[in-house]
């Protein structure tokens, strides 16, 4: 039987939902749902009522959209909140034929969690670096093997317990169950980089809101992650200052043009409304692209000023992927992140139909991930509830009238 799956990413700006069905030749993407978030600021929940809403009408336009009921979701955590450790579990075979199990890899997993962790944090996700069976290493899956004792060696990753509590109550809030948490970066990795990236060596940066995070994948794995406190919406502030306009006129503008440098440009001149007068007037394209730019340059200078600091920028082979609805969408920021880092770049959103934008990264990404953990889990996909999404059921979600649909077709137009 095929899984059904909706994973939530709870954004600075946005909250994203997305339903998807787990079958043998990978995701099928059923609907999604997105709505307006003023409750999160550099991914922490500071207003949980105002997160919970928006998860609220995210979900009821996902169930209005799939005409399905959801109860239960996965979310993910910022990448910047998270932690890497590595440990290793160890477990003796009991079967008396000694053929290695799924319910042994559970096992083993399960010991690999045990170690000394700081008050504060909480384990999020074990992921399997390598398995270990009787002293021969590097086996990938060892279901199946014969085997005496069962080793594995395991990167947990851990996050903060305020930042994760706050954003399962804002969640549960809302009436939903939470079947589990992804880390943010892996869900990315899974989405947007290919085998060979993650192999050679490769650096996602994922432009929000309001934060910037990199991860760093190398060896098939994820080495590093972290972030800085600057994005999109930081973009949007130096318009609004530079050009003495309102916030929303900013924005509004930032979108429309969405240009970097004067090269890009139609036209000579962009329109601006005074914030004191209202009175509308012409404000050049260079004028305009130079605010842009020097936030832009900005972003991609902190990152790379971190990699050159933590050492690792000489392992990115395969270059550098840019995320997010922060500055993806501005025509000529992979060409500043090329100039900056030095490395090549490109632009990564899913390959798939109905969700070809980075506003849906990560909420694609975290059904992708989990579609990715069967490897684990022979048979079965572990923490996948049949509750998650029933086919047939009828939805008894509504959305208000008028309100809400006007919000979230406005904000889809800002977007697209």
């Amino acid at each position: 039987m095929d899984n059904i799956i909706a994973g939530l990413d709870i954004g600075t700006s946005k909250v994203s939902a997305v339903l998807a069905k787990l079958g043998s030749s990978g995701i099928q993407i059923l609907g999604v749902g997105i709505s307006p978030n003023n409750g999160v600021k550099k991914g922490v929940v500071v207003d949980i009522e105002s997160t919970t809403m928006a998860v609220e009408q995210a979900v009821e336009q996902l169930c209005n959209m799939t005409n399905m009921e959801v109860d239960s979701v996965f979310i993910n955590i910022s990448g910047g909140h998270v932690n890497l450790y590595e440990n290793r579990g160890v477990i003796a075979v009991t079967r008396e034929d000694r053929e290695i199990t799924g319910e042994d890899v559970r096992r083993v997993m399960q010991a690999a969690r045990i170690f000394a962790l700081p008050p504060e944090k909480e384990i999020v996700d074990v992921i399997p670096l390598q398995f270990i069976v009787d002293g021969y290493d590097e086996i990938r899956d060892p279901v199946g093997m014969f085997g005496t004792r069962l080793e594995m060696d395991a990167g947990i990753v851990t996050c903060s317990s305020t930042t994760l509590q706050n954003l399962i109550r804002s969640v549960q809030r809302a009436g939903l169950n939470i079947e589990g948490v992804v880390a943010e970066p892996l869900a990315l990795g899974e989405v947007l980089l290919t085998k060979d990236e993650k192999e050679l060596g490769v650096l996602i940066i994922d432009v929000g809101a309001g934060k910037t995070e990199y991860s760093v994948f190398e060896n098939g794995m994820l080495k590093s992650s972290g972030f800085i406190p600057v994005g999109g919406d930081s973009i949007t502030n130096d318009l609004a200052v530079g050009l003495r306009i309102s916030y929303g006129e900013a924005e509004n503008l930032k979108k429309q043009y969405g240009i970097v440098k004067p090269g890009y440009a139609q036209q000579e001149t962009v329109p601006v409304k005074g914030i004191a007068d209202g009175d509308q007037r012409e404000v050049s394209v260079e004028e305009f692209c130079e605010i842009i730019e020097a936030r832009v340059y900005e972003i991609f200078f902190l990152v790379n000023r971190e990699l050159v600091k933590s050492g690792i920028k000489n392992a990115l082979s395969s270059g550098v992927v840019i995320t997010g609805g922060g500055v993806s969408f501005l025509k000529g920021c992979k060409e500043v992140a090329q100039e900056v880092t030095g490395l090549p770049v490109r632009i990564g959103i899913p390959e798939y139909i109905g969700v070809s934008s980075p506003v849906y990264s990560s909420g694609v990404g975290i059904v992708k991930y989990l579609a990715g953990r069967k490897h684990y889990y022979p048979g079965e996909l572990k923490g996948v509830s049949k509750k998650a999404a029933l086919f047939g059921k009828p939805k008894n979600r509504q959305l208000q009238k008028g309100g809400t649909l006007n919000r979230i077709k406005d904000f889809l137009d800002e977007y697209f």
